[in-house]
């Protein structure tokens, strides 16, 4: 497996036109069933990405290569499970492996369609829950919409690093950088790591003391600013090399995401569904939250391109609220990880369009949390709002998606 590893970085180092499929294919078979098991995908992944990211090939290429395969590959895993059935478990490779579909069933029957998307970052569980999901008779098209969206999470978390490594190859690195970002890195998980714990309580205080937890750390940001000098300088200087390299659909996506437009149709079309469908509350918490992200970034002095990402961020979090209510901690936890991808674009594509600094991209992020948190306190003091209907949980990674597009087509 070694050699062959080899063999293969060393063959698509002379063949970089290949990149693209390349990635493709090893993601199919990381998704694949069983094969993501025997196959080291992941260690494939992130060379292969590296290589991609200190090459030629875009990075919403590579993204969009990574997306397709594992869609594929669970599909595939999937229509196996559904053709087979029970019958799959007396193939040769089962019987001597039971634990595999065990494991699986006992994933599955526990978290039911969440472990489509949990399964997706579970190693050992990765490549066997989609078929047993055909197996269990799983709608198909539920498992479709799913399999989509967790795909849509996966492409980035497990590409980026691999691409951003590759890229860094040829980024200068000054003395004194890894200690500033480590010391900006401990600081935001200490502040990550207490919000959470303070919403783990799930007191009816805890969304009010986690929005002062947001807000303490804005001044504390701005007095440590002048010792993240050489940081924020030297990401700042990477953001103007890769933005240089962006073009054609990539550009397009950062151009579109960082106006004011997408803002508004961000906001427009879920509050709209809500007006629709009479969900008052979720719609006065929607408002209140653009509301209080907006004064929070006046009050901090953030200048406007900060102020829209604090609102798309801000938004996007109160529709991941709405959209779990009804569920247990972890599971609302869920949701929120696998949203992450979208905050993570949203930040991304206003840092590389060079509107804004680091640390104002943090300054945003903060402002967003505790506009929402402190939105949700000020909703849910008489009683617990409902979550929404089904049918708009389901299209709430798509809101983002389909802003952006209204915002491309009428700016």
């Amino acid at each position: 497996m070694e050699n062959l590893t080899t063999g293969l970085m060393a063959w698509l180092g002379d063949h970089s036109q290949w990149l693209g499929p390349a990635i493709f294919l090893i993601a199919l078979i990381e998704s694949l069933a069983v094969a993501g098991l025997l196959v080291p995908g992941v260690v494939l992944l992130v060379a292969v990405t590296a290589m991609a990211g200190s090459g030629n090939l875009d990075i919403f290429a590579a993204l969009t290569w990574a997306f397709a395969g594992a869609v594929c590959g669970d599909l595939l895993s999937f229509a196996l499970g559904r053709v087979f059935h029970q019958d799959i478990k007396r193939l040769a490779m089962f019987r001597r492996n039971p634990q595999w579909i065990e494991g699986g069933e006992a994933f599955f029957r526990r978290y039911g369609i969440l472990s489509v998307i949990i399964g997706r970052f579970v190693g050992p569980v990765r490549p066997v829950i989609p078929m047993v999901a055909g197996m269990l008779d799983m709608p198909v098209l539920r498992f479709v919409l799913v399999n989509l969206l967790s795909a849509l999470a996966w492409a980035p978390v497990y590409v980026l690093p691999g691409y951003m490594a590759g890229q860094a190859v040829h980024w200068p690195v000054p003395a004194f950088f890894w200690t500033q970002a480590s010391a900006l890195g401990a600081g935001l998980a200490v502040w990550a790591f207490a919000t959470l714990m303070v919403l783990k309580t799930q007191e009816r205080w805890a969304p009010l003391v986690a929005s002062a937890l947001a807000l303490a750390c804005l001044p504390l940001l701005h007095y440590v600013h002048p010792w993240l000098t050489i940081f924020q300088d030297t990401v700042t200087d990477w953001l103007t090399l890769s933005a240089a390299e962006f073009s054609g659909a990539t550009a397009y996506l950062v151009a579109t995401v960082t106006q004011p437009l997408f803002l508004l149709w961000l906001v427009l079309l879920p509050a709209t569904a809500l007006a629709v469908t009479m969900h008052w509350r979720q719609l006065i918490f929607l408002l209140l939250t653009l509301l209080l992200s907006m004064i929070s970034a006046v009050a901090v002095g953030l200048a406007l391109p900060s102020m829209t990402l604090a609102g798309s961020l801000a938004v996007t979090i109160c529709l991941v609220v709405v959209c779990n209510r009804d569920q247990g901690f972890w599971r609302r936890t869920c949701w929120l990880v696998g949203m992450l991808p979208v905050l993570a674009l949203l930040l991304t594509a206003h840092l590389v369009s060079l509107s804004i600094t680091p640390l104002s991209a943090v300054a945003s992020l903060l402002v967003a949390c505790a506009a929402s948190l402190l939105s949700l306190w000020l909703v849910d003091r008489g009683s617990v709002m409902a979550t929404m209907p089904l049918p708009m949980r389901c299209l709430l990674p798509l809101w983002p998606i389909i802003a952006a597009l209204l915002a491309g087509l009428v700016g």
